[in-house]
C-alpha cells in the first residue's frame, strides 16, 4: 500500500457558533476583551444600531453601575479590543450591546469579571533593599617559624 501526497493537518473551525464576551487581564492597567459572535448575531446586532462595548468598574458594587468607565463603538465584526489606562487593583465587567438612534444602550452580552493586579512601584517593579551581612574578618593564620614566635594578634585557646 502506498500513500501519495502530503497529509493535510486537521482544520480548526473559525468559530464555534457561540456568542461570548470574555475579559482577560493583561496587566495592572490593561484589560483585553475577546468577542466570539456568530454571523447571525452580528447581523441582528448591526440591524438594530451601532454595536457598542461598555466597560464598568464593579469593584465596590459587584454589578455594573449606571455609568461605564469606557464605551467603544465597535466596527462591524470586531473580534477583540484592548482597554488601556485603567485603574490598577480594580475589577471590571464588559457588556456588549447596541445604541439605538435615540442614544439608548441595550445590553445583550455580559462578560466575566476581570480583576486587575495592584500597581507595582515605578520602574516596572518594587525595589527591594538588600542587606548583606558579612562575617567578621578572619585573622590570617601564619605558620610559626623559628625566627618568629607565635603571632601576637591571634587569640589563644590556651590560657
Amino acid at each position: 500500500m502506498s500513500v501519495t501526497g502530503t497529509p493535510m493537518p486537521p482544520s480548526w473551525p473559525a468559530g464555534y457558533n457561540e456568542n461570548v464576551l470574555v475579559l482577560l487581564v493583561q496587566g495592572p492597567g490593561v484589560v483585553f476583551a475577546y468577542l466570539e459572535l456568530s454571523d447571525h448575531f452580528w447581523g441582528a446586532l448591526l440591524r438594530q444600531g451601532q454595536p457598542v462595548v461598555r466597560l464598568y468598574d464593579t469593584t465596590d458594587a459587584g454589578v455594573p453601575p449606571a455609568q461605564p468607565v469606557r464605551e467603544v463603538a465597535l466596527p462591524p465584526y470586531t473580534a477583540d479590543w484592548y482597554f488601556r489606562g485603567l485603574v490598577a487593583g480594580r475589577t471590571y465587567v464588559a457588556e456588549l450591546g447596541w445604541r439605538d438612534p435615540e442614544g439608548v444602550f441595550v445590553s445583550l452580552l455580559r462578560s466575566n469579571p476581570a480583576a486587575t493586579p495592584a500597581q507595582r512601584g515605578e520602574g516596572g517593579g518594587a525595589r527591594r533593599k538588600t542587606v548583606v551581612a558579612f562575617p567578621p574578618a578572619v585573622p590570617v593564620w601564619r605558620r610559626e617559624s623559628e625566627e618568629e614566635g607565635p603571632p601576637e594578634d591571634l587569640p589563644s585557646s590556651y590560657s
